[in-house]
């Protein structure tokens, strides 16, 4: 399984023992409103859900990241990214995503996990590109993506649903 830490963290592969927890964030209502289509309505969704970011790390598909702190293991939240394209040049991750706990939010957490897997991608898993985006009004995501080192390469308005209308999305690269 593979593992990466930083100061605070520790990013790792999902655990059954995962599972209370990783349901807890994946069915927020609130806390998942930009990702309303990956939401889950029950702890079986969520299993589901789970073990599919297991098997699609496992067949090398994507490199999803459980985020716990060091000094708990808990899960706090998740981040990762799919490998969509490879190209003779080295992968291009497409989306990277991330959601965190409430809790948890507002610390810090997700820029320093967000960096660290960056800092894999790059340098560890041959990654040339990395593609991410969010909605316009998302300001909370915008701000870690910055601190990340992302920038943004393009305004699509009106160009995804969310709440039965036509909303603006950014997309974001490094």
């Amino acid at each position: 399984m593979l593992t990466l830490e930083s100061d605070r963290l520790i990013m790792r592969g999902y655990r059954q023992s995962d599972l209370a927890d990783y349901h807890k964030m994946m069915s927020d209502k609130e806390n998942m409103y930009y990702l309303a289509a990956i939401t889950t309505n029950s702890t079986e969704q969520s299993r589901e859900s789970m073990n599919e970011a297991v098997a699609l790390n496992a067949q090398g598909k994507c490199r999803r990241f459980c985020i716990t702190l060091k000094e708990s293991d808990r899960l706090i939240g998740a981040v990762g990214y799919e490998i969509p394209v490879i190209t003779p040049a080295g992968k291009i991750a497409d989306p990277m995503g991330w959601f965190m706990l409430p809790e948890h939010q507002n610390k810090g957490y997700m820029t320093e996990a967000v960096k660290r897997v960056l800092q894999f991608a790059f340098l560890q898993d041959n990654c040339v590109r990395v593609v991410t985006a969010c909605f316009k009004d998302n300001i909370p995501t915008q701000k870690v993506m910055a601190k990340a080192g992302f920038r943004k390469e393009a305004d699509k308005p009106k160009s995804m649903w969310l709440d039965g209308e036509m909303r603006d999305r950014l997309e974001f690269a490094i």
